[in-house]
C-alpha cells in the first residue's frame, strides 16, 4: 500500500479474508488471525494485517475485535471496506522506505475450485472437522441443511476417502479422517505447522444424550419459532469466559439475537447448580449489555431440572429472556420476553401423571421377577500365626500396684 502519493513510502500489509459461514465461532477465527500474525511478526518486523470479515449482524466482527490479541498492527473491517491510512491500524502502523523484500513461505490462498468440492460439502466437512464423530442428524442441524440432502453430501465425502462410517455408542455415525482434516484446514487458511487442533474443536467431553440435545440446537430453534433466521450455530463455543453447551446467531423479531443453550442432566445438587447458572447468567447480562444485542437463555434438562432452576436466576437483565424445557419435547420452546423467566413443562406434568395413574399396555404377571440369588458369605479364616505377649508398660504396673494396696 502506498502513502503519502509517494511510490518509495509504502505499508506492508496483508490481507486475509473469512467468512462467519465457515463453521468457526469468532474465538477460533480470532486464534487463526494471531497464528498469522506470529509466522508474520518472523520474516516482516513492519508487517500489518488487514482482515476483512464477510458477516450480517455488528455481533460476529465486534467479536473478533475483542478476542483477538494483536500481536502485529492490525485492522478488522467488513467486507467490501479498506483501510484509508497507517494510523487505522491498532497499534500504529509505521511507513517505510520500500525495498526487496523477503517473500513469505504461508502456502497458496485456499480456492474453492481447486478442491473439486461444493459450497455445501465444503461446509458439512469442516462441521465435521469441529466434531470430529457425529450422527447424520447432528450434522444437517448445525449445517442448516435437510437430512436427506446431508447424507447425499456425507457419501460424496466418503467417496473421497475424506470421512468413513463409524458407531458411536449405539448407532452407526460419521467420523472424519486425517485427509479431511487437512483439507479443513487448507479451507480456514491455517498457517502450516501450527497447532491448531486445541481451537478447532469442542471444549469439553459430555454425555452422549447431552450432547445430541447440543448439537440438535438450531433445528429446535427453527422448529419452535417462526420466521427466524439462523446464520449460524456452534456447540460448546468460548463466550467471555463462559462455554455455553450451544450457541446459535441469527435475527428474529427483526433484531439480531443470540440463543444461548445450557443442557443439565440433573447429576449435580441444587447447590452445584445455583452456583454454576448464577455465574453463567451474570455472564449473559455482560455480554448483551456490552455489545447491545439480546440474549435469550435456555435451561434444557428433566422437570425437576427445569423447576430447581428458577430459584437460580438472580434479577433479570432486561436484555435478556430465560426459558425453560424439558429435554424429551423435542421441537417446542415457551415464547419468550426479554426480563422474564418463562416455562412450558405443564404438558410434561401431564405426561408424567398419566404415566403414573394409567394401566400398563400389557400385563405385568406375564414378566415374573427375577429369582434373587443369594451369594453364601464364607467367613474368613482364622490366623495361625502365633501371638506374642507385648509386655505390661509402667503405667499398667502402677495403677496394679496402687489398686492392690488399695484393697489391702
Amino acid at each position: 500500500m502506498h502513502l503519502l502519493n509517494r511510490a518509495d513510502v509504502t505499508l506492508d500489509v496483508f490481507k486475509h479474508s473469512l467468512s462467519a459461514t465457515d463453521g468457526l465461532p469468532p474465538y477460533t477465527q480470532a486464534r487463526i488471525i494471531d497464528l498469522i500474525s506470529n509466522q508474520l511478526i518472523k520474516a516482516r518486523p513492519k508487517a500489518c494485517l488487514w482482515v476483512a470479515v464477510n458477516a450480517p449482524g455488528t455481533w460476529y466482527i465486534d467479536e473478533i475485535r475483542r478476542l483477538v490479541k494483536r500481536r502485529i498492527p492490525t485492522f478488522i473491517l467488513p467486507e467490501g471496506q479498506s483501510p484509508t491510512s497507517n494510523c487505522d491500524f491498532e497499534p500504529h502502523a509505521f511507513p517505510h522506505h520500500s525495498k526487496q523484500l523477503e517473500l513469505l513461505g504461508m502456502g497458496r490462498r485456499f480456492d474453492i475450485h481447486d478442491s473439486g468440492l461444493k459450497e455445501s460439502t465444503l461446509r458439512v466437512l469442516r462441521i465435521m472437522a469441529r466434531l470430529k464423530t457425529a450422527h447424520t442428524p447432528e450434522i444437517a442441524s448445525l449445517a442448516g441443511f435437510s437430512e436427506t440432502h446431508v447424507r447425499n453430501l456425507l457419501k460424496q465425502l466418503q467417496s473421497g476417502s475424506l470421512i468413513e462410517r463409524k458407531r458411536i455408542g449405539k448407532y452407526e455415525g460419521w467420523e472424519i479422517r486425517n485427509k479431511g482434516l487437512r483439507l479443513a484446514h487448507r479451507s480456514w487458511n491455517v498457517p502450516k505447522g501450527v497447532h491448531f487442533a486445541p481451537y478447532r474443536g469442542e471444549y469439553r467431553y459430555a454425555g452422549e444424550r447431552h450432547r445430541r440435545i447440543a448439537r440438535m440446537w438450531r433445528a429446535w430453534l427453527e422448529k419452535a419459532y417462526s420466521n427466524i433466521e439462523i446464520w449460524d450455530c456452534w456447540t460448546e463455543v468460548p463466550v467471555r469466559y463462559g462455554i455455553p453447551d450451544a450457541l446459535a446467531w441469527g435475527r428474529h423479531g427483526g433484531r439480531e439475537t443470540l440463543f444461548w443453550l445450557e443442557v443439565d442432566s440433573g447429576h449435580s445438587s441444587r447447590r452445584t447448580m445455583e452456583a454454576n447458572y448464577r455465574r453463567r447468567l451474570q455472564l449473559a447480562y455482560t455480554h448483551a449489555a456490552e455489545w447491545r444485542i439480546p440474549i435469550v437463555f435456555c435451561i434444557m434438562g428433566s422437570p425437576w431440572v427445569v423447576d430447581a432452576f428458577r430459584w437460580c436466576i438472580p434479577p433479570i437483565s432486561g436484555t435478556v429472556a430465560v426459558i425453560g424445557h424439558d429435554w424429551r419435547d423435542f421441537g417446542s420452546l415457551p415464547m419468550y420476553q426479554p426480563g422474564e423467566w418463562r416455562e412450558d413443562l405443564k404438558s410434561s406434568r401431564q405426561l408424567l401423571a398419566k404415566r403414573k395413574g394409567g394401566e400398563l399396555p400389557f400385563d405385568p404377571k406375564q414378566y415374573p421377577p427375577k429369582p434373587k440369588q443369594k451369594t453364601p458369605k464364607h467367613r474368613k479364616p482364622k490366623s495361625t500365626k502365633p501371638r506374642y505377649f507385648k509386655g505390661s508398660s509402667d503405667d499398667d504396673y502402677i495403677w496394679k500396684r496402687r489398686w492392690s494396696e488399695g484393697e489391702e
